[in-house]
């Protein structure tokens, strides 16, 4: 996250006005002094928590505003999206995560681009991704992600799977295993929502403490706009934040 001693870019995108630019890091630093008070609340601080900027329909040039601001996490919903921005946003120093659903056809793509996939959920996909691994002779770190809402509509392994699909990871070097991901449930309240973070922290823990998954498998990503102040009070590591910092998504 970005500090108030961030030097500002030499040269901001030209198709941005200076009144959108100052917003975007305007928002960023809000976005950032919230998620570190959450930290500290939780008693941890703000070096504990990442703040991973979920960059769906939005364009390259506002992206290149907040990697110059200082956040260096981006995250993209669709494989072509991440491809597509990927040359615009080369020259900058990020770490790109695939933070939606990943079809097997397009694993290949992904992995040239991605550092991060967070959408690992079935066995299938990661024989795939491992054996497109071997062929790059290359690494990519994942999370699995964990259906904790129960929601027909989302992606993500059931809780009670976890197990079984982390215990054929570990034989995998290629992959590293850096902890686990939800989406909360889009409730209104926080007695709502808190339940799918505090399952996914409490999976977590038991996970580890059986030796299922490893010792330093201890990242938790979840939370978003809305809620990610409550996912860090559960122990959220990273919340990925959009609409709050670029402002509504553009579907047109």
């Amino acid at each position: 996250m970005s500090s108030p001693d961030t030097p500002e870019p030499q040269n901001a995108p030209d198709s941005l006005s200076p009144e959108a630019i100052a917003s975007i890091r305007d928002n960023l630093d809000e976005v950032a002094a919230r998620a570190a008070a959450a930290a500290e609340a939780s008693g941890r601080t703000s070096t504990d928590v990442q703040v991973l900027l979920a960059t769906k329909t939005q364009p390259a040039d506002k992206i290149r505003v907040a990697l110059e601001h200082g956040f260096t996490l981006i995250g993209e919903n669709k494989v072509q999206e991440l491809v597509g921005k990927a040359e615009d946003l080369a020259d900058l120093d990020h770490e790109a995560h695939l933070i939606g659903p990943l079809q097997k056809n397009k694993v290949n793509h992904t992995l040239r681009h991605a550092h991060c996939i967070q959408s690992v959920d079935n066995l299938e996909l990661v024989t795939k991704i491992n054996n497109r691994l071997e062929v790059l002779d290359s690494t990519v770190d994942i999370f699995v992600q964990v259906n904790t809402s129960r929601e027909d509509s989302k992606s993500g392994i059931a809780p009670e799977e976890a197990e079984g699909l982390i215990t054929e990871l570990r034989g995998l070097s290629r992959m590293k295993l850096r902890g686990l991901m939800t989406i909360g449930l889009p409730g209104r309240t926080p007695e709502e929502i808190r339940p799918s973070y505090s399952d996914l922290r409490e999976l977590r823990e038991k996970l580890i403490a059986s030796g299922v998954m490893p010792a330093e498998a201890t990242e938790l990503s979840m939370g978003m706009s809305n809620d990610f102040e409550l996912a860090i009070a559960e122990g959220a590591t990273m919340v990925r934040v959009g609409s709050s910092v670029f402002g509504a998504r553009d579907y047109s």
